[in-house]
């Protein structure tokens, strides 16, 4: 949602986890694990289909975390802060006085996807996009693991921001 603050007038994009989710959640997981249990036992599939999905559910019971969401997104900026891509990539900005482990408040970005972008850097942005995430990858460790289009904005000043920071990965 986008919100405006009392308190000075700033704008917001205000995430709010709905009510029961980490029960449907967790009861969508229970029955995918049997699945997997008997459709492991039916074929004789040699793999082990019980850790994926348990490590599938873990990767989604992180995501409703909003307090780790906003942990990911200031460590993001901070490994980038003294690189050289810190001034053509960005994360929003957490309100951390605002935001709770199911409330997620940030700085509204002022952008549009960047895959519906008519501007004349696009290209020049998702070759950004790619160093990003190759630096991710390879230097700072930590990983943005949702890079679908809906995710990642083209700025209207022009630089690139990656939203969603609730589902990522290390890497060592």
């Amino acid at each position: 949602y986008r919100g405006t603050l009392k308190a000075g007038g700033r704008e917001v994009a205000i995430k709010v986890q709905r009510p029961g989710v980490e029960g449907g959640i967790a009861l969508d997981l229970l029955l995918i694990r049997a699945l997997m249990t008997s459709f492991k036992r039916l074929t004789g599939a040699n793999t082990d289909l019980i850790g994926l999905v348990d490590d599938w559910g873990r990767g989604f019971v992180d995501e409703l975390d909003y307090e780790k969401e906003a942990t990911n997104a200031d460590a993001f900026v901070a490994s980038i802060a003294s690189s050289p891509l810190a001034s053509v990539v960005t994360a929003p900005e957490v309100d951390t006085e605002l935001s709770t482990k199911r409330v997620l408040v940030t700085n509204w970005v002022d952008g549009e996807r960047l895959e519906k972008s008519q501007a004349n850097d696009v290209s020049a942005l998702c070759g950004v996009a790619l160093n990003t995430y190759l630096s991710m990858l390879l230097e700072t460790g930590l990983l943005h693991c949702d890079p679908h289009p809906g995710n990642l904005l083209r700025t209207s000043d022009g630089r690139l921001c990656i939203l969603d920071w609730g589902l990522v990965t290390t890497v060592p």
